[in-house]
Parts: C-alpha cells; sequence; structure tokens
C-alpha cells in the first residue's frame, strides 16, 4: 500500500484467469473492506469500474502477460483512493484444486476502509499514539488572531461565529476518529499486526457463501 505507514504488504497467490473485477472483490475480501469501485493503471491502459464496468468484468489478468517484477497501480474506494503497487513476484502452472485464492505472507494490520484515505489513517494512528485532539483552544485563537491581524476592519461578531464553526467542526472530526479507533484500533488491535490465517479464513467465509448463491 502507497502513502502508509507502518507499512502494509499483502503476498497472494491468484490464478490469472481472474477478471479485473474479481481481482477487486478478492483482494478487498481479504482486506475485510467492502470494496467501493477501483481503478487499475496497467501497460498504459486505465480500467475503473465506474466508468468501463463491461470490460472489467471481462477483462483478465491473464491478458496482460505480466512478467516477474513487473508492476501496475491498482486504487481501490472511489472516496478514499488506497493505492496499491501490485507487483507479480512470481508465475507458475497451477493444477486441479489450486484455483482459490490465498495469502501467503504479509505485514501490517489493515487500515479501515472509509477513514479518508492515507491521510485520514494517519490522524488516527497519531490519535491513538498521542490521544491529542485536532485543535486544541489555544490553536484555535491563534488562527483567530492572525485573521483579526490581517482585516481589522472585520467586526468582533464575525470572528465570534468563525471561532463556533471550527469549535464544531474540529468536534466533529475527533468524535469522528474516536468511534473509528474504538471500532478498529482498539488496545487489542496494533497497526503493525498481521494474522495469515484471519485474513484466510475471512476469504473463505466469503467464498462459501459466493458459492451457496
Amino acid at each position: 500500500m502507497r502513502k502508509v505507514s507502518p507499512m502494509v504488504i499483502r503476498v497472494l497467490a491468484l490464478p490469472d484467469y481472474l477478471t479485473l473485477a474479481d481481482f477487486d472483490e478478492v483482494f478487498c475480501t481479504l482486506l475485510g473492506w467492502d470494496g467501493i469501485g477501483f481503478n487499475i493503471h496497467i501497460h498504459g491502459q486505465e480500467f475503473t469500474s465506474f466508468l468501463r464496468r463491461t470490460k472489467v468484468q471481462r477483462t483478465t489478468l491473464r491478458e496482460f502477460q505480466l512478467r516477474p517484477r513487473e508492476t501496475f497501480l491498482y486504487t481501490c474506494g472511489g472516496i478514499d483512493l488506497w493505492e496499491w503497487e501490485v507487483r507479480l513476484l512470481d508465475s507458475e502452472a497451477g493444477s486441479h484444486g489450486d484455483e482459490a485464492p490465498v495469502c501467503l505472507a504479509g505485514r501490517g494490520a489493515s487500515p479501515p476502509e472509509c477513514c479518508d484515505g492515507p491521510t485520514g489513517y494517519r490522524l488516527m494512528l497519531k490519535r491513538q499514539k498521542e490521544g491529542d485532539s485536532m485543535g486544541t483552544p489555544a490553536q484555535v485563537e491563534a488562527v483567530i488572531a492572525l485573521l483579526t491581524a490581517a482585516h481589522p476592519d472585520q467586526p468582533a461578531s464575525s470572528w465570534d461565529v468563525l471561532r463556533e464553526v471550527m469549535d464544531d467542526g474540529l468536534r466533529s472530526i475527533d468524535q469522528r476518529l474516536e468511534r473509528l479507533l474504538t471500532a478498529t484500533l482498539s488496545a487489542t488491535k496494533s497497526a503493525t499486526l498481521f494474522a495469515t490465517e484471519e485474513t484466510n479464513a475471512r476469504y473463505y467465509r466469503w467464498l462459501k457463501d459466493w458459492r451457496a448463491i
């Protein structure tokens, strides 16, 4: 995953006959995400689930004939825009029974899917580590003081309204971060933790339900 620290890595074994849409669904399932749209940039071509749905449902990974160490950019989440650099480590002929994708290894916990992307995730980790709010009263007043100096003709009531809006906005952000931390980054789950067994168990539960449909 790009633009995220601690580093998040997943090593997967996948059949190359997966379509781009299948790849997105499998990958998001392994991460524990719902998957809200995706974009893939590969060999100078762009495949977007929002605009070219029929093409992403028909185009397979095999068609690109990727070579070992070759990469492509996979962006998932139509709002948060999580970017992954996908690299082919090796390829080999499969056998009957090897069709199911599997996670072989990894590093780092999967970030919450809807937390404003890498920037929001960094704020969550900072809040978890330091416990600081987004804006202290002193910081708000410092901003007001700068604006007052730059616009001396503005009545004091203007800054009172701005102060209230800033306080409400920062408080709302603080509450959202706190809820996300409670739900996904509690004291029992660190951003550095990763469990292959848990990841694959989540995928196999999804696969069982999918085959039952």
